[in-house]
């Protein structure tokens, strides 16, 4: 039971109820305590709108003289000026549809229940339909029959890519020759007058901006010949056409050697444009919103250092394996096929003034798989940065591990670093790898088969790592020992496994 209300309330009814029936009047019986809520929230008011109610009265929607203003303003009929200039652009018909269409719409209904939009972005146009907005009208579908998607070989490809750079060389060369004409031919107009060259300027300057217009001018072959007798105003005289093409011939002359001496060979070679859109990748790359290449910077062209090489084939543009590339003599296929492992990861603090500086701490190991194996140490506030170069400094430590028919060691290997102690023992074929996991990894790597390992003090992990590959490194050589003891190397292989060796 609520306690914020006293208990009259919460008895009211009952109360009400009994005095009405006690009552001689019904004046009395209407007498009664409001009954209130059976909780304890406060009574919320009526809700009202946060936009004030304006009634058509006071818009004056309902006085027809301000109607009749508005719609005379907004909507007036057509003067006999737009008619006519209606009947000049659309035909009877036409006009008798918008008409039809005008008479349909009632301007007091626009007024009273319409509104004219006053915002920045209202449409520039009421009843031109023929322009598309994209704010507001779809784009029509249009009908695409689809490709068919063409697979040359490479060889097709060359071909066909040759000769579409060939046409539009010729093309490009062409053009320029018929801007060095019509250049020509302004000049003789110049010189000579309007008379022998019925081209307006205009029209010579839309030739030299796009050749392809020359085409009107040109008779065509098998056209309509030309009479020689014939004579008038606009016929030259035999002087008059020897004196143009003399013009013409030396003005021709001096272009040419302009272009001779011209070494810009952009206007005869395709564009970056057109190479794309001819190139491997088609069209989608010349229509596409990539950004172009921006090239040499001039000023900085020289001053730094180029990480493409041209061996690589692309797969190495950051230039990560330039520096180990460079020490190791390796190509960039044989990094990439030697086989690498992070072993270790460890996590380390420097307490500065600053706070806590975290960095990790990777042993990485690299080896080929036939007798080589590296290990790799590096830190760095990265890990990503850290584990990379830990295998790159593995691929540069790379070292030859001694193998005995290259599947195991020669006799047994010991190594302590600290306080852990790595025992390696040979085995005979098909043994396997009976080791921890990191030592398994090291010898995966490395192309050994059959070996135990045995750590039977700490087992610190970078340690563990560590002994391993000080016990692969440091393997006793029988062929030195042979030589110390003046004795002779003889195959054993028969002797401890019957011959039988795989």
């Amino acid at each position: 039971m609520s306690v914020a209300r006293p208990a009259h309330s919460l008895l009211g009814r009952c109360i009400a109820s009994t005095r009405a029936r006690a009552a001689t009047s019904s004046a009395a019986a209407a007498v009664a305590i409001p009954c209130q809520q059976f909780h304890s929230s406060a009574p919320r008011p009526k809700r009202r709108s946060r936009f004030r109610n304006v009634t058509a009265q006071e818009m004056g929607l309902l006085d027809p003289s301000v109607l009749s203003k508005y719609r005379q303003e907004k909507f007036p009929d057509y003067s006999k000026e737009e008619l006519e200039l209606l009947r000049r652009k659309y035909t009877p018909e036409q006009l008798e549809a918008l008409q039809a269409g005008e008479e349909a719409i009632n301007p007091d209904d626009l007024a009273i229940q319409g509104r004219l939009r006053d915002d920045p972005y209202r449409p520039n146009y009421v009843e031109d339909y023929t322009v598309l907005d994209p704010r507001y009208d779809v784009k029509p579908k249009l009908e695409v029959a689809p490709r068919e998607p063409e697979w040359p070989n490479h060889n097709d490809w060359v071909d066909k890519y040759g000769s579409t750079m060939s046409l539009l060389t010729d093309k490009k060369t062409s053009d320029q020759l018929t801007r060095a004409m019509i250049r020509a031919l302004r000049r003789v107009r110049e010189s000579n007058g309007a008379e022998f060259i019925d081209l307006t300027e205009d029209e010579l300057k839309d030739i030299e901006n796009d050749p392809e217009l020359l085409k009107k001018y040109l008779v065509e072959d098998g056209g309509p010949d030309l009479d020689e007798n014939a004579s008038g105003p606009g016929v030259l005289t035999r002087a008059q056409v020897m004196k143009l093409d003399e013009a013409v011939d030396a003005e021709w002359k001096k272009e040419l050697d302009k272009l001779s001496s011209m070494t810009d060979e952009s206007e005869v070679a395709p564009s970056n444009l057109e190479l794309l859109a001819d190139g491997p990748a088609g069209v989608s790359r010349a229509y596409s919103a990539e950004a172009v290449e921006l090239g040499k910077v001039p000023g900085v062209e020289g001053l730094y250092k180029s990480a493409a090489d041209p061996e690589d084939e692309g797969q190495d543009d950051g230039g990560h394996y330039q520096e180990i590339k460079r020490l190791t003599g390796m190509t960039l296929k044989d990094i990439q096929s030697i086989y690498r492992k992070v072993l270790v990861t460890r996590w380390v603090s420097n307490q500065t003034r600053l706070g806590k500086v975290r960095s990790t701490s990777v042993v990485a190991i690299a080896g080929n798989g036939n007798g080589r194996l590296g290990l790799g140490i590096a830190k760095s506030t990265e890990a990503g940065l850290a584990a990379e170069t830990a295998q790159l400094l593995a691929i540069r430590n790379m070292k030859p591990i001694r193998r005995y028919e290259n599947r195991t060691i020669y006799g047994n290997s010991k190594a302590k670093v600290s306080g852990t102690v790595v025992e390696l023992f040979a085995r005979p074929p098909g043994f396997g790898l009976r080791c921890p996991h990191r030592i398994f990894e090291m010898c995966r790597a490395s192309g050994i088969h059959d070996i135990h390992a045995r750590m039977p003090r700490s087992k610190n992990p970078m340690n563990s790592v560590k002994a391993a590959y000080e016990a692969l490194t440091s393997q006793i050589d029988p062929e030195e020992i042979a030589i110390g003891r003046g004795k002779k190397m003889v195959d054993v292989r028969k002797v401890y496994y019957g011959g039988a060796v795989y």
